[in-house]
């Protein structure tokens, strides 16, 4: 309690003074009599003077709080000054807020807020005081606690994704609280089908009719019921519509159903009932009142039927009252976020003026970035905010969130994305953006993809990282059966084929429809009739090895005039204006309808509905084969005259063409002064493309522009430089880091060429942007870099300071290191002057590396800490997250696991918006710690394996070091170090100045019971008496591992030695690199060191402290590590049996190989 801003709990103790108070607390407003306050506070057994000891209560109470806050004598009433706050009338008000949020739809918002009064509710009402008036608004803080649990399991099942398991919290809690309230049991039930697990949701549906059945004999609820028998039928439908949305009935959609959807979905689609009744099952949850977004892959072979099956379940949920968005991705994108771009256009073209000026006035700033449109059917709309690229790439993502999942809440969404094998990586970025957030939303996100198209690692990493979090499911479309097959001859001939026909043709085709109607469509130009033909007549007309000779076979029947017009068209793109290819293809203007129309009439082209002017390649195959069977010559000459054109026509519109424009000039480059054209349209796209946030886009621009200047302008060195500093700053701003670096040395060799040392600085620093130092490597070449730079650069400024910063972290494990104090103190110095809080973060972060050394934590947690300070006040989201990083790794070392969880929590936080692998990397290598801590082995090693995909794109040589790193913490714990003999051996091998992987070998020698040759290992480590150990980061696990061994060895000698540098630790956990792995406390080593010495006392000064530490760390095979060496060391005494069986327990619980093997060798040898 405070009044004030003055704490009053010193003031109130005693049982009786703050029983007093409560009670006139919870009758605030009203009269009490004295008589009633005596039978509140001794309902039993008064004291001998009952108004004395009353008038006592009352006058300290007076005292504590103030005279006129408990007014009256015979009749007493409680005073408080306004504002008022107290914590239960608090929790009742707040769980019906987040109940309202909750009915609203606004299931974040409801999350948030019941999280109030569970911890108010959490915390009980005066725990300990017995009062029979205390007993119902205890009752009623606990109906709080437990409505607090259902809004946070409610929410938590609207929102999805990672909040199912919250969920699944709630209503295990509430089960436990109140075993026959069945809101729990359902709640438990859907949070486990939700993730997946519906025969565990069956087996709670059959505890509770059980439990029902037997206590109070009767039966469960309706909603309960309910929910079993959709668990029973998870395809049920309701009504005959095979795709509807949940709560919406057949209306008319006020967003029409997109043109190329429309024009695919008029045909008839043959088969396809298993993939139907899967698209409709996660339609259905999507789709449902609460929404429970998807995002699911359709993969399979080109013309197998993605496309029409989409189009087909488009044009149902549309017909049923959803709205569809669609948009796809070109085999070479020209605009990033190519088809999500398109699939907004259509919203923002066709939605209703009112819905869209309430959309725009929220999202619309954003969107206008992808939109142009949007501006101008909402013109009053205000330009975005401008920040740090990071920050506003994060509110694009967000808006484009914001605004599917406001178009969900008056209908379901059906977000289709297709030929996703081409998309491009800011589209990638963004759709895992939409899949995590637009879980709790009323979203079906499907994609479609090539599955055996040649694809980047760009989206194949994609595609992994979505599966690996859960966040996506995949169907795999295959060809069509036989009897379907024939069903599509059939269809398409106009007669029933034969059934040896319809047999040869599935077998060559395998069943794949687009391959089936290019092939029939051949044969009935030829002449063959499919219901009288034979097998034979697929061989005697020739039927080719591959579809795109039939493509060409068809191609060559054409007029050569109307080949010429496709080729043009094929250049263009998928999508093709008719004015523009008018200017294009070299055609009178007769010719050029001429073989516009034989093109529609062979199906080749046909005409777009939602572009009137504009026509669309039937299938992109068929533009595939026009375009690759060109020359290389032929397509630079059209692609010249394309970007001619375009440039012609648009005029004052070419800022929007500009992607378009770089696309083709640099594609069409025939001479030098092609070259120079090429270039700066592909400048001006890369600045296009960075306004819109799409910094993997400006990469590519820069990269193209980079490979025309190569080609057509080798001399114009200045250039080259700009070219690649401008494409590695691209690079890093969207978080390709190893890519980036290559392009900043290149640049760093010419600007030395050039004597620049402002160009030299930048590629210096840009370098050295490496968020991890690769453990114990040494880049000459960096280092020499930076070096070089200083040189050219000696004036005290920001960017000096930055360079030393840069030098510390590139000689940090180089034999240069003792230099790092004198660099780090000068750019404090200067930062300093300059009065420059970006100097000064990146100054605090150069002392921060030079002090990663264990005994100056303390002036760690400090440098972090105002690192942290500056970085939030300049808004770097970067600079955050180091400081962050270096934040959980001190305040691991000090034991404050809370503290340690907060960092954590602020580093996912900043990660999320910045999008970028090696963050995410980082949160999941801390995940892999955290699980080792707790025991979770299994889960450990997963989390690692995820930890090294997602972080060796950006930093393999890190992430693999980190990698096995946890590996080997993991097996240690097992008992299982021997497996990784040879890995071991190999990284001593490969890492040949770093003593910790030595280290780590003799450590696994000793814990595979192989002591002769652990100890000729340890002799050789201890031949300079410890002293040849490098005092970085590393030498604090060296010599704890080192301790581990040397106590096994029982050498005491050198036990003394490793003694005396340790003993300053003893209060610290041992903590390896960036958090990779933590040991626990260092007490547990120094007190195996005492023991091996004989010095007992100590020994357990330090288990006792080490026992302590790890217990608070919640590190249960640290504790059972201490526990044995404890019990080692106190050999008969009875508290080594009570520690033993601990350590035991817990070997079995968690799977503690290592520690099980070790009691039991203590047991053996226990003379008990």
């Amino acid at each position: 309690m405070e009044i004030g801003g003055v704490q009053l709990a010193d003031r109130l103790r005693g049982k009786q003074v703050p029983l007093l108070l409560a009670y006139l607390v919870l009758n605030r407003g009203r009269h009490v009599s004295r008589d009633e306050l005596s039978d509140a506070l001794w309902p039993s057994r008064a004291p001998v003077s009952q108004d004395g000891a009353l008038r006592t209560l009352l006058s300290r109470l007076r005292s504590s709080l103030g005279a006129d806050t408990v007014a009256g004598r015979e009749e007493v009433i409680l005073e408080l000054p306004e504002p008022v706050w107290i914590d239960v009338e608090a929790a009742a008000a707040e769980v019906e807020r987040a109940n309202d949020a909750l009915e609203r739809g606004d299931h974040r918002r409801a999350w948030a807020l019941a999280q109030v009064p569970l911890n108010i509710a959490a915390r009980g009402l005066l725990p300990g005081a017995q009062a029979d008036w205390l007993e119902p608004p205890r009752r009623e803080l606990e109906e709080v606690h437990l409505l607090a649990l259902e809004v946070i399991g409610r929410a938590g099942l609207a929102m999805g994704g990672t909040q199912l398991q919250s969920a699944e919290r709630a209503a295990r809690s509430l089960i436990e609280a109140e075993a026959y309230r069945e809101s729990g049991y359902v709640l438990l039930m859907e949070a486990l089908a939700a993730r997946g697990n519906v025969a565990e949701a069956m087996r709670v549906f059959e505890a509770l009719r059980t439990l029902l059945r037997d206590e109070l004999g009767t039966s469960p609820s309706r909603d309960a019921i309910v929910v079993h028998e959709r668990l029973l039928r998870p395809q049920a439908q309701a009504g005959d519509s095979r795709l509807r949305p949940g709560e919406v009935g057949p209306v008319a959609p006020t967003i029409p159903l997109p043109a190329d959807l429309r024009h695919r979905a008029q045909g008839t689609l043959i088969g396809r009932e298993h993939e139907l009744a899967e698209l409709e099952d996660l339609w259905e949850r999507a789709s449902g009142r609460e929404g429970s977004g998807q995002l699911v892959f359709m993969a399979g072979d080109a013309g197998i039927g993605k496309t029409t099956l989409t189009a087909d379940v488009a044009r149902r949920v549309h017909g049923a009252g959803a709205i569809v968005l669609a948009g796809r991705s070109p085999r070479e994108t020209v605009v990033p976020y190519q088809p999500i771009l398109e699939a907004l256009r259509h919203w923002a073209l066709n939605a209703p003026a009112r819905d869209l000026s309430s959309t725009a006035r929220e999202y619309g700033s954003e969107l206008s970035r992808l939109i142009p449109e949007l501006r101008r059917r909402a013109p009053d709309l205000p330009p975005p905010p401008a920040d740090e690229p990071e920050t506003e790439r994060y509110r694009l993502f967000e808006a484009v969130v914001g605004l599917v999942t406001e178009l969900s809440r008056s209908a379901p969404v059906l977000l289709v994305l297709d030929d996703l094998q081409w998309a491009d990586r800011p589209t990638l970025l963004l759709l895992r953006h939409l899949a995590r957030a637009t879980s709790p939303a009323r979203v079906l996100i499907l994609g479609a993809y090539r599955s055996t198209e040649r694809r980047g690692d760009t989206f194949t990493n994609a595609l992994a990282e979505l599966r690996r979090d859960r966040l996506a499911s995949q169907i795999d479309i295959r060809g069509l059966s036989e009897a379907e097959t024939a069903e599509l001859v059939a269809l398409r001939a106009g007669e029933i084929p034969s059934r040896a026909f319809a047999r040869a043709l599935y077998q060559e085709t395998e069943g794949n429809p687009f391959f089936v109607e290019e092939i029939v469509r051949h044969l009935l130009e030829a002449g063959v009739h499919a219901g009288s033909a034979s097998a034979s007549e697929l061989q005697r007309f020739g039927l080719p090895e591959g579809v795109k000779q039939v493509i060409a076979w068809r191609l060559g029947r054409l007029d050569p005039p109307a080949l010429e017009f496709l080729r043009v068209a094929a250049v263009i793109g998928r999508e093709v204006d008719a004015a523009l290819l008018e200017r294009v293809v070299l055609l009178a203007e007769e010719e050029f309808l001429s073989a516009l129309e034989e093109a529609l009439a062979a199906g080749l082209l046909v005409e777009s509905e939602e572009e009137p002017g504009s026509y669309v390649f039937s299938h992109a195959l068929i533009r595939e084969t026009l375009y690759e069977g060109m020359s290389a010559p032929r397509r630079a000459r059209i692609h010249k005259r394309v970007g001619e054109a375009i440039e012609a026509t648009q005029g004052r519109r070419q800022e929007r063409y500009l992607p378009e424009l770089a696309h083709h000039y640099t594609r069409g480059v025939a001479d030098a002064e092609d070259a120079e054209e090429a270039i700066t349209h592909a400048l001006r796209a890369a600045e296009v493309a960075t306004t819109m946030l799409a910094h993997e886009e400006a990469a590519e621009h820069y990269a193209r522009a980079l490979d025309v200047q190569g080609r057509f302008q080798p001399e114009a060195t200045r250039r080259r430089c700009e070219l690649l500093l401008a494409l590695g700053e691209a690079r890093v701003r969207g978080g390709e880091r190893s890519q980036a670096s290559s392009a900043f040395r290149e640049a760093a060799a010419l600007a030395e060429q050039l004597g620049d040392g402002h160009a030299l600085a930048r590629a210096a620093i840009g370098a050295s942007r490496r968020y991890v130092q690769p453990p114990g490597v040494v880049d000459t070449e960096l280092i020499e870099m930076i070096e070089r730079a200083l040189e050219l650069e000696p004036g005290r400024t920001l960017t000096r300071v930055r360079l030393l910063a840069c030098l510390c972290g590139a000689i940090y494990f180089s034999p240069e290191r003792g230099r790092m104090a004198a660099l780090s103190q000068e750019a404090i110095e200067i930062a300093a002057e300059l009065g420059d809080p970006e100097a000064r973060a990146h100054a605090c972060g150069a002392r921060r590396r030079v002090l990663w050394d264990a005994p100056h934590l303390q002036d760690r947690l400090e440098a972090s800490t105002e690192m942290l300070t500056l970085a939030r006040q300049i808004g770097n989201l970067e600079l955050q997250l180091q400081a962050h990083a270096w934040l959980v790794v001190d305040l691991l070392e000090r034991g404050d696991r809370d503290a340690v969880d907060a960092q954590m929590e602020a580093f996912a936080d900043g990660a999320a918006r910045l999008r970028q692998s090696l963050f995410e990397w980082t949160s999941l290598i801390w995940r892999a710690m955290r699980a080792v801590l707790a025991g979770a082995l299994d889960r450990a090693e997963r989390l690692a394996a995820e930890a090294l995909a997602a972080g060796a794109p950006a930093e393999a040589v890190t992430a693999s070091q980190y990698q096995a790193i946890q590996i080997l913490a993991i097996r240690r714990e097992q008992g299982r170090m021997g497996e990784l003999e040879a890995a071991a051996r190999r990284m001593v091998s490969e890492n040949p100045g770093r003593v910790a992987w030595r280290a780590a070998l003799v450590n696994l020698l000793c814990e595979e019971g192989r002591l002769d040759e652990a100890r000729e290992e340890f002799d050789r480590l201890a031949a300079q008496d410890f002293e040849d150990v490098p005092k970085d980061l590393d030498w604090m696990i060296v010599m704890t591992l080192l301790s581990d061994v040397c106590a096994d060895l029982g050498d005491a000698a050198r036990a003394a030695l490793l003694y005396g540098k340790l003993e300053a630790y003893a209060n610290v956990n041992v903590v390896i690199g960036l958090a990779a792995v933590c040991l626990g406390s260092a007490a547990s080593f120094l007190g195996k060191l005492a023991a091996t010495m004989g010095d007992i006392e100590r020994a357990t000064e330090h288990f006792e402290r080490a026992l302590a530490a790890n217990g608070a760390l919640s590190a249960p095979a640290c504790l059972a590590r201490t526990q044995v060496d404890y019990a080692r060391m106190l050999g008969s005494d009875p508290r080594a049996d009570e520690l033993l069986e601990a350590a035991s327990k817990a070997a079995e619980k968690h799977g503690l190989g290592s520690v099980a093997r070790k009691v039991a060798t203590l047991r053996a040898l226990s003379p008990r």
